[in-house]
């Protein structure tokens, strides 16, 4: 189908080639008889008022982002229950959201995919995590973390080096040794629980970190999300049980404990902790997240 599409290209993406492979997935998207408009701007504030403005005017029938989770965070912020499709061209550092939903992780094979799709597919509905708190709504395909997690997260978005999974490596390597586990309150499918935890997240796909299998039982179609928790632990239970990652078999120790739940809300007794959504931070604890079944149009 020929479709009228906004185009959003991460600036940043690639260490800055995203503009000139951005330019490079217009002109194919021009070449397969769709219309383009450009909805970047040169910040996120800005780009914001764009898609939201180009969503309110009822002139696209889609949105396609160029970039990594974060460019599809901030898409989504606009589209969730719009019934505005949401197509993916791979081009970041951890692009777990395009891995997990089969889109590859290169650009120029995630553009095949999309293009095949535009002309012989419809978009799925595909489920959405919602998170309240303090921040507002914000919106996340993929996991919310807010213990060390969040940590980790945080330091390797504030890292220029290295690139890709090894930039997440780093940030474990330097915030894990001196991390304290804090108390959290966790209220979830009616029942409340009060302990220590070095890591607490909510799933709705598998991956984190450049591929670290986080939640490998997560289906972001079935109407669910996973609540994971792990207990306190030494440096050398870490060292481990960590590996175990890649592969998602670390949700088989007895330390690891996830139920599948429509909603949680968690806080913490005594430090702070700012939560993550995709990657990107939202704002501190408490926050109270529930999924959205089937809200978003997406294109794969």
């Amino acid at each position: 189908m020929d479709s009228t599409l906004g185009l959003v290209v991460s600036p940043t993406a690639g260490n800055g080639r995203g503009i000139t492979v951005g330019k490079t997935v217009r002109d194919r998207l021009i070449d397969e008889g769709h219309r383009v408009i450009p909805l970047g701007a040169e910040t996120v504030a800005d780009t914001r008022e764009l898609i939201a403005a180009a969503i309110e005017s009822g002139e696209l029938d889609g949105i396609v982002t160029m970039g990594g989770d974060g460019t599809i965070h901030l898409a989504i912020q606009h589209l969730v229950g719009s019934g505005v499709f949401l197509g993916h061209v791979p081009f970041g550092t951890g692009n777990d959201i395009a891995r997990d939903l089969g889109l590859t992780t290169s650009w120029d094979t995630g553009l095949e995919i999309l293009v095949d799709a535009l002309s012989s597919r419809e978009p799925e509905s595909i489920d959405v995590i919602e998170a309240t708190g303090s921040h507002g709504v914000a919106y996340g395909l993929a996991v919310v973390s807010a213990g060390v997690d969040a940590i980790v997260n945080q330091a390797a978005n504030n890292y220029t080096w290295p690139h890709g999974h090894a930039r997440y490596l780093r940030a474990v390597l330097e915030r894990l040794p001196g991390y304290k586990p804090r108390t959290y309150r966790i209220e979830a499918g009616g029942k409340t629980a009060t302990g220590k935890a070095i890591l607490v997240a909510i799933a709705n796909t598998n991956s984190i970190g450049g591929g670290l299998t986080i939640s490998p039982t997560s289906d972001p179609f079935d109407g669910l999300l996973e609540l994971l928790i792990a207990k306190e632990l030494s440096l050398t239970e870490v060292a481990a049980v960590f590996p175990k990652l890649y592969e998602g078999r670390h949700i088989e120790e007895d330390f690891v404990h996830h139920h599948q739940v429509e909603s949680a809300t968690i806080e913490t007794v005594d430090q702070g902790v700012v939560a993550m959504v995709d990657g990107e931070e939202i704002g501190p604890l408490p926050i109270t997240v529930r999924v959205r079944p089937r809200s978003l149009r997406f294109l794969r």
